[in-house]
């Protein structure tokens, strides 16, 4: 059986909006909502690599809260499919806005973009983040008015004790 990492109510409240989610799929039973959670469940250990059941003899599920996050937009997926019964949805459907994003997170998660369990705040990273500036560059000292004058600073182009000439950089 395959461990199921949100609960039915979780759905109901990602569909209750500002009507408790009427004419939703918070309108299922308990079991047709289950059946969308283990369908999504699955389809989220099969991405991720692994069950999140810490023991088989006691059944304890540790979820990481992107994990949840997915399986409750994957669920409500299903479960709305189940609820118009083969009704086309919109493209523009929050449903299916939540959905595109769950995949996107799990093709994420596959390629290695995004780690399932990051580290918690006080131990070491493995692999620390780095700033990638793709911006070209838009703006030179010649915009300005201005040339670096070598020591970390600038000055008004040909100001005394730059190291360069007005228009030469």
């Amino acid at each position: 059986m395959t461990a199921m990492y949100c609960l039915p109510s979780d759905i109901r409240a990602n569909v209750a909006g500002t009507d408790a989610g009427t004419g939703t799929c918070a309108a299922l039973t308990d079991a047709q909502l289950n059946a969308a959670i283990a369908q999504a469940s699955a389809k989220v250990s099969a991405y991720v690599g692994t069950s999140f059941v810490v023991d088989a003899a006691d059944p304890v599920v540790t979820v990481p809260d992107l994990v949840a996050t997915i399986t409750i937009q994957l669920a409500t997926f299903y479960a709305t499919l189940t609820y118009r019964k083969g009704k086309d949805l919109s493209q523009f459907d929050p449903v299916v806005l939540g959905a595109a994003e769950a995949n996107k997170t799990l093709q994420d998660i596959v390629t290695g973009k995004i780690e399932v369990a990051p580290t918690a705040p006080a131990d070491p990273v493995d692999r620390p983040g780095h700033i990638v500036q793709k911006l070209p560059r838009v703006f030179t000292y010649s915009d300005s008015g201005t040339v670096p004058n070598g020591r970390g600073g600038i000055e008004p182009a040909g100001a005394p004790g730059t190291r360069f000439i007005d228009g030469w950089y």
